[in-house]
């Protein structure tokens, strides 16, 4: 008798907590995991409307042709903590892409995203995860493009599966990265949120030793062009010196970036007018060279050229995979101006070229030490996410402008289904640090454009950063430098 009435007893206790729980995660349920149907939210731009099936509630609402529509919501949680989005929609334009901006509270941009398609509703996470505090709050999300319906959407509390899923991926694209490439990326994923990663292009080491002289310290990152490898300038005489730079500069612990200026294979138009010489020859204007040609026909001559150029900058990129370099590699960069040649023949034909300069240096070449960065400067231009690792934008804007360029992240992130890491890979005036840190911004490196945007004759060029902009830059604790990199090296 006396087993069974502590046995009661224990029962009855368990079931008190029991209870207690079911109501707890009741009141959660209520506040975190409420599911806010079409007909819930508050509307602006886009039509209601239920005559597709599959949809939850009352109906759904169709931004088909409503760019810049949004919906709006405001929802409470019962608790501080990170939490996600969840998102029920349908992407039904099969020409064009569709995507999101999502913001929170008072305007807070927290990320953009390329909504994968599916004809049928179906279910995503937004890319970022979303810090709350206990509360009321208000979420926004915006059509970036048309074709899409939004049917439902839940706050969701953030588990560590669901976060892994909603953040960068831990590997790279490359399966063949090595370890020092490896440990790079692993690095970019370390400090996304914490910090930024300062970075200079050079023409020659005149932007590094200004930078120096006028802060004490010294960019993390050296830009560099893989320019004077292109077989059209070294038949002329040109001679690159960048990989010796580079290999150089890993040894002081940096990191290093390449673009490449990929001078046409053929057909230079080389005439003594501004930017029409042969070594203008990475212009659409200044070459009469077809690579849609390529595309569409591996047999032919422009194609044969193509493999000729990228197999002469894989030499180049072995000999830094020899030194143990990893590079953050930026070929066919600002495809989309259409003031270079790789982007005269539109988003289509880009791509293919993309992917067979992956495909030769990955699978051809083998090579270890890449990391891809892709930068045709619109979501159109999208390779795929299984090519690219990190997605930046170049920037220029006006002199003594400093933003945080929510507009060129929005760009790059809504590129991509999946999120990835995102960078300022060129940039003019700097962008404003104090307020990249206190949103935790999460751009990886900036990377200021050589000349006159930093050093001009030997000395500093304040024409679109000041002096004292520069050194609150290099001084903030949000920058890091090459002194706060631990990447090995002397």
């Amino acid at each position: 008798m006396w087993i069974w009435r502590r046995q009661l007893k224990r029962n009855a206790v368990f079931l008190i907590f029991a209870l207690m729980f079911a109501m707890f995660a009741a009141c959660s349920g209520k506040d975190t995991q409420k599911k806010y149907e079409a007909e819930d939210v508050e509307v602006h731009g886009g039509r209601a409307m239920s005559e597709e099936s599959g949809f939850s509630g009352k109906g759904y609402v169709s931004f088909g042709s409503h760019i810049n529509g949004y919906v709006e919501l405001p929802f409470s949680v019962s608790q501080d903590g990170v939490y996600a989005v969840r998102i029920t929609y349908a992407a039904q334009s099969k020409n064009d892409w569709s995507g999101v901006r999502v913001e929170y509270d008072d305007g807070k941009y927290l990320c953009s995203q390329r909504l994968p398609e599916s004809e049928a509703f179906s279910q995503v996470l937004v890319n970022a995860p979303l810090e709350l505090a206990k509360g009321q709050h208000k979420l926004k999300i915006i059509a970036l493009n048309r074709g899409w319906l939004f049917d439902c959407m839940e706050v969701i509390p953030a588990t560590e599966e669901i976060i892994a899923s909603i953040t960068p991926s831990k590997n790279p694209v490359s399966k063949n990265a090595s370890a020092a490439t490896r440990e790079l990326y692993d690095y970019l994923l370390s400090v996304r949120g914490k910090g930024i990663i300062s970075g200079q292009q050079i023409s020659s080491m005149a932007e590094i030793d200004v930078i120096e002289e006028m802060t004490g310290k010294t960019p993390a990152i050296l830009g560099l062009d893989m320019m004077d490898y292109s077989p059209s300038r070294v038949e002329r005489g040109a001679r690159g010196n960048s990989v010796r730079r580079a290999k150089a500069w890993v040894k002081k612990g940096g990191i290093v970036t390449f673009c490449w200026h990929w001078n046409a294979p053929a057909q230079l138009v080389d005439e003594d007018r501004p930017e029409m010489r042969w070594y203008d020859g990475f212009r659409t204007k200044a070459t009469k060279f077809d690579f849609s040609k390529a595309i569409k026909d591996k047999n032919s001559e422009e194609y044969r050229l193509i493999i000729r150029d990228i197999d002469a900058i894989a030499v180049q990129l072995k000999s830094l995979q020899d030194s143990d370099v990893p590079v953050l590699w930026r070929p066919l960069h600002e495809a989309s101006g259409g003031w270079f040649w790789w982007g005269s023949k539109g988003a289509e034909n880009y791509k293919s070229l993309y992917k067979i300069l992956f495909d030769r240096l990955e699978n051809y070449h083998k090579l270890t030490n890449l990391i891809w960065v892709w930068n045709a400067q619109n979501p159109e231009w999208y390779p795929g996410d299984e090519y690219v690792d990190v997605v930046s934008y170049d920037t220029y804007p006006p002199k003594r402008s400093y933003g945080i360029f929510h507009d060129e992240l929005q760009a790059v992130q809504s590129a991509s289904t999946k999120p990835k890491l995102c960078a300022l890979s060129e940039n003019g005036t700097l962008p404003d640090i104090t307020r990249l840190a206190a949103e935790k911004s999460v751009w990886s490196w900036f990377c200021t454009w050589c000349g006159e945007f930093i050093e001009r004759g030997g000395s500093y060029s304040d024409e679109y950063t000041d002096a004292d902009s520069l050194r609150k830059f290099y001084a903030s604790e949000y920058l890091i430098s090459l002194d706060d990199l631990r990447l090995g090296g002397e």
